[in-house]
């Protein structure tokens, strides 16, 4: 992805709890050379008796645009940081990804869970309903984005739509602050031993050496992986909880999932595995859908073209 115009939108309650929240995304912005674009949605006021309701919502419209102008001075954005604001009657994820669609946003950062009194593991329904139906990569933010990433975890399958999403990943990665200097891992999970579905038994040596090269494989034909260090990984049993056990043992700072973990499903459908990682990971979560994945990779292929022009 091309760092020329690139827009991070980040989703906002305008509360000073969640600033954390909106810090990390300015932060992200700032390390990627993009501008920042905050949105927040908005329920109907209640209307008092026999007050007109066009002035009730203007009234709360400047109520808003105020908190936002508080909460901008609060962080310390710039005016030439802010590629747009939005302030928007609806449900947030119809808004937030309207907004990305009309902004030509690069990437939707959220927070994973709609208050700090939720569990940090958890995801709310916003967060859940926007990676279900973004066509952009979506990052889920819990509590705080620790940059610069120390640890990057890659769980990935051996798909076409696997390489390009990791690709789109590794673009995105890139560019963001200790990026190329985060230790990344990919991690193959495999739910089969010799034909047999995997469930808690001993694993052949020939089937753990077949298993990792057939990973080796993959990254090595995946274009982008050739310019980074990627270790590798390969684990027998059950997809979802070997994955989650990888990211309690080794504890990384971001996990770069693809939003279904099978070829052929519709795109705005999540798999059971991606679902599983977002509702109880950890970690925070780079989503790729593959309509990004795809569109990403015309553009790099229009690229090319034009440079080799």
């Amino acid at each position: 992805m091309s760092n020329q115009s690139q827009t991070v939108l980040i989703g906002t309650t305008l509360n000073p709890a969640g600033d954390k929240l909106v810090a990390s995304g300015i932060r992200l912005a700032r390390s990627m050379g993009a501008r920042v674009h905050l949105v927040h949605a908005y329920e109907m006021p209640r209307i008092q008796g026999g007050f007109p309701v066009g002035e009730m919502l203007d009234l709360e419209r400047r109520s808003l645009a105020e908190r936002m102008d508080r909460q901008i001075a609060r962080l310390g954005l710039r005016h030439e940081e802010i590629a747009g604001t939005t302030l928007d009657l609806g449900t947030p994820h119809r808004v937030l990804i309207e907004a990305a669609r009309e902004s030509g946003a690069d990437l939707i950062v959220i927070g994973a869970v709609e208050s700090e009194e939720a569990f940090s593991r958890l995801i709310g329904s916003t967060a859940d309903r926007v990676t279900r139906k973004a066509d952009r990569p979506v990052l889920l933010v819990r509590d705080e984005l620790a940059m610069p990433f120390a640890r990057v975890l890659l769980p990935v399958g051996l798909s076409g739509c696997a390489a390009e999403a990791l690709d789109e990943g590794l673009d995105l990665l890139g560019g963001m602050e200790g990026g190329r200097k985060a230790e990344l891992e990919a991690l193959f999970v495999s739910a089969e031993v010799d034909g047999r579905p995997a469930r808690g038994q001993s694993v052949p040596a020939l089937a753990r050496e077949t298993a990792a090269g057939k990973l080796d494989g993959f990254l090595a034909g995946t274009r982008s992986t050739a310019s980074w260090q990627i270790g590798s990984r390969v684990e027998f049993g059950f997809i979802d909880r070997e994955i989650l056990t990888r990211i309690e043992r080794w504890q990384p700072d971001l996990v770069v999932l693809r939003t279904h973990d099978r070829e052929g499903v519709e795109p705005f459908l999540l798999g059971r595995v991606t679902m599983a990682l977002m509702r109880q990971g950890g970690a925070s979560v780079l989503v790729i859908p593959p309509v990004a994945a795809r569109i990403g990779m015309v553009a790099r292929n229009l690229e090319a073209v034009s440079v080799a022009a």
